[in-house]
């Protein structure tokens, strides 16, 4: 496992902005399930030092992660006899080419939407080798969103502490009391006749700080963007009301597919987001002023930046030995699609009607945070 983290001196205080782009290079094949019975009985390495800890927060956009049965959601066009021919092949390719993709960043906490289901999370993590080795832990609800398209998140337990015995920098064992806990926000669309996804709260501890994960899934720009923009304002009100109602939260990160960009009004002036000098910082605003013409996802040739990590300021301004967290794009070119009408676009299930059997149309994205000890 890479280290992540290392104390580094004195941190800056100018508004300096380290943007990543992960290198080129190759990855194995796609790991196959471990059984449960086969994995090591020890958990996983964790990142320590007298001073702190730090961990990978990351972002994955599914892309209709849908299983094969018929259930109560609008989810015909997934299932066998549906127009896209969604089989049990299909799905096994899909859940290999996601957990190649997790695998690769080994996240610790891991927020992801379009998922239909707990049990999708489940085959994932079965089939992932990071999440089945580090134990992760599934958190998710079901969204009123019709075709039932939820947000979740794993998180591994041996870093949040929750549900596993923890190992100090000296080697001493310890057992903090933690408590699970986890809450929907409900986002309004002024319509009950289309509803959509609720925001996630997951609250993990670490040593004595709280740190609050929001999982997003904000609306479509389906029908326009102007037309929809009203939309994904009030998804951002909702998530500022809350964190204003509940000021015993210091530490937050909100991540997502926020469907629209860093610079747009609902993340800038709704929800207040922007770089380091605003009320929330918005580490995909930083990246877009360095590298305004790449993102995540890529409509009518040009990239968008709807995939994006934001932090309280306490979380950025976390203490002067830790590093400045910044964003990373995973960007690799087996993720990409190599030629054809599309080339250089996100490496997609399918392109309209046609199977491409890819990963997503989104790439994922991630950030080193740090807690204080």
């Amino acid at each position: 496992m890479v280290s992540l983290w290392s104390a580094c001196g004195s941190r800056k205080q100018e508004q300096v902005v380290v943007v990543n782009e992960t290198d080129v290079d190759e990855i194995p094949a796609p790991v196959i399930r471990v059984p449960n019975e086969q994995v090591p009985d020890q958990p996983i390495e964790r990142l320590v030092s007298n001073e702190g800890t730090s961990f990978r927060l990351a972002f994955y956009n599914l892309e209709n992660l849908f299983d094969t049965i018929d259930g109560s959601n609008m989810d015909e066009e997934y299932l066998p006899n549906g127009r896209r021919n969604w089989n049990s092949e299909k799905y096994q390719n899909k859940l290999q080419h996601l957990a190649q993709v997790i695998d690769s960043i080994e996240p610790h906490v891991l927020g992801v939407c379009e998922v239909e289901n707990r049990q999708v999370l489940e085959d994932l993590k079965a089939q992932s080798r990071w999440l089945s080795l580090s134990y992760a832990e599934i958190v998710h609800q079901e969204s009123p969103d019709k075709r039932g398209i939820d947000v979740a998140m794993f998180y591994v337990p041996s870093w949040a502490y929750y549900g596993a015995q923890g190992v100090d920098a000296q080697g001493s064992t310890k057992q903090p009391k933690l408590n699970k806990e986890f809450e929907v926000i409900h986002v309004s669309t002024g319509n009950p006749e289309k509803p959509t996804r609720d925001i996630l709260a997951v609250h993990l501890r670490q040593w004595d700080e709280k740190f609050t994960v929001f999982v997003n899934h904000w609306p479509s720009r389906s029908g326009g963007e102007a037309k929809s923009r009203h939309l994904r304002a009030m998804a951002a009100k909702a998530l500022r009301d809350y964190i204003d109602a509940h000021q015993e939260i210091k530490h937050w990160a909100a991540v997502g597919d926020f469907n629209d960009n860093p610079s747009d009004s609902s993340l800038r002036y709704v929800l207040g987001a922007g770089d380091n000098t605003q009320w929330a910082v918005n580490l995909a605003y930083e990246y877009r002023q360095l590298n305004p013409s790449f993102g995540t996802g890529k409509y009518r040739g040009n990239w968008d930046m709807f995939d994006q990590i934001i932090l309280s300021r306490s979380l950025y301004h976390i203490g002067p030995e830790a590093p400045i967290p910044s964003l990373t794009v995973y960007k690799k070119p087996w993720l990409l699609q190599q030629d054809g009408k599309y080339q250089g676009y996100p490496l997609r299930t399918f392109g309209g009607k046609t199977y491409l059997n890819g990963y997503s149309d989104h790439l994922p994205v991630y950030a080193e945070i740090y807690l204080n000890k």
